[in-house]
């Protein structure tokens, strides 16, 4: 049996056999950390105890989602990040999984370098540290020179687009199942998410996607994206420029307020001059796709999960968020329904989503300076999943799918740099701007 089909094998039994462990491991942290939370008669002691059961709980979560890479590795990614998906203590264990998880052995890092670019990593590049510096769902990273340039080759684990495959036929069963009393299409939401998450295990696609990034960035002040070395690059061999920078969490704790504050500005402006504009967006936005300058310059990494929207779909979201930035009512109501999320009008609490739209939006309306904070988060998913009357009135289109992972992921990210930026002008300017979708070339 070939490596890859170990591998495979290996992988496909652990989701087969160990998902709904991992499950129950979640769930168990969670009740860990909502019984400490109904204890208000609690001792010192108690919640030292329960701080150590938590801590104890998360550790053998992380150990299963790192086994397993793959889809439960990005669930495990997503939850680490995402405000209140878990306890504080977990997701800081957890955030390990953005670009430090276990990683593959040299010799099968040689296999597929070999395999791909026609001879060994030794051979193909002046030097390659055999030891990766970053390693996380899909495959892992390391650190080589070529003809004087620092590079970072990214290596794709063996096997694991053939386990996504089998990760996602799993999912598709579990989503038709979960949504068929509810007004969304299963089928079209699995879909929707089988495409991304194939996509992001071909190189070739995340190639051309990173040179068209770095091309719609240029024109921002502090942003870079690293250069594509094309020739010691395939399918899944990604070799780019090597760039330096702090990590996320790093920077969080020893960047001053003010230039916190102008990293986060400039993702903010990124993230919606990109989308509102070109009609693309980087859907995977969590805390190990950015690095960071003393100054606050960003670079912004990894392009394996793009979309790609349509020009009457992006026209529509401006419809919708024009009405709310001018308190036009009338119109938000049509614009809502445009967006094909209202699937049963004649129910909906249009009154209520303009309420919860009203406070998604303070950022983007308020007078004074706004803070994105850990409190503004939680009560926007409260506002939004446990106190909101439409939620079994509320489509989910596809291609709102990874806008929602988008908008809470950045909300989350923002929130944890305590960030204070210009947010109505950039959200206005963006919203406002003229519609020109990026040609989409090569399949990317």
């Amino acid at each position: 049996m070939t490596d890859d089909r170990k591998t495979l094998k290996s992988i496909a039994q652990g989701f087969r056999g160990r998902t709904l462990k991992t499950a129950r491991m979640a769930t168990k942290v969670g009740f860990k950390a909502l019984k400490k939370t109904l204890r208000p008669d609690a001792t010192p002691a108690d919640d030292k105890r329960a701080e150590a059961e938590i801590y104890a709980a998360a550790n053998t979560l992380l150990d299963e989602m790192n086994e397993l890479k793959g889809l439960m590795m990005k669930f495990g990614q997503m939850a680490s990040y995402l405000e209140g998906a878990l306890p504080p203590q977990a997701q800081q264990v957890l955030s390990r999984l953005q670009d430090q998880s276990t990683p593959m052995e040299a010799d099968a890092v040689a296999a597929v370098v070999t395999e791909q670019l026609g001879s060994p990593p030794e051979e193909a590049f002046d030097t390659f540290e055999r030891q990766p510096f970053a390693a996380a769902s899909i495959g892992q990273v390391h650190k080589a020179t070529l003809g004087g340039q620092q590079l970072a080759v990214k290596v794709q684990y063996p096997g694991i687009q053939r386990a996504l495959a089998s990760d996602l036929k799993t999912m598709s069963v579990l989503g038709r199942l979960s949504t068929t009393l509810m007004p969304v299409s299963g089928k079209d939401l699995v879909n929707e998410l089988r495409d991304r998450m194939l996509e992001e295990c071909d190189y070739e696609a995340e190639a051309r996607n990173q040179q068209l990034f770095q091309g719609l960035l240029s024109g921002f002040e502090g942003a870079s994206v690293p250069s594509v070395r094309a020739d010691r690059s395939t399918g899944r061999v990604l070799t780019t420029e090597f760039m330096p920078g702090s990590a996320f969490y790093a920077f969080c704790e020893s960047a001053p307020p003010e230039v916190r504050d102008r990293a986060a500005t400039l993702i903010f402006d990124v993230c919606f001059t990109c989308i509102f504009h070109h009609c693309v967006f980087n859907a995977d936005p969590h805390p190990g796709n950015y690095l960071f300058a003393p100054d606050g310059d960003v670079v912004f990494l990894d392009y394996g999960c793009i979309k790609h929207f349509d020009t009457d779909f992006v026209d529509g979201w401006k419809r919708l968020a024009l009405s709310v930035l001018n308190d036009d009512k009338p119109s938000f109501r049509d614009a809502m329904i445009g967006t094909g999320m209202v699937m049963r009008p004649r129910s909906f609490d249009f009154d209520y989503q303009w309420d919860v739209m009203e406070y998604l939006y303070t950022p983007f309306k308020s007078k004074e300076p706004f803070t994105y904070t850990n409190e503004y988060v939680k009560k926007s998913y409260d506002l939004m999943m446990w106190k909101n009357p439409n939620k079994l009135r509320t489509g989910m289109p596809p291609d709102w799918l990874f806008l929602n992972r988008l908008q809470w992921g950045l909300n989350s990210v923002l929130a944890h740099m305590k960030a204070t930026g210009p947010w109505p002008r950039i959200w206005r300017a963006a919203v406002e701007s003229r519609t020109a979708p990026v040609v989409q070339s090569g399949g990317a």
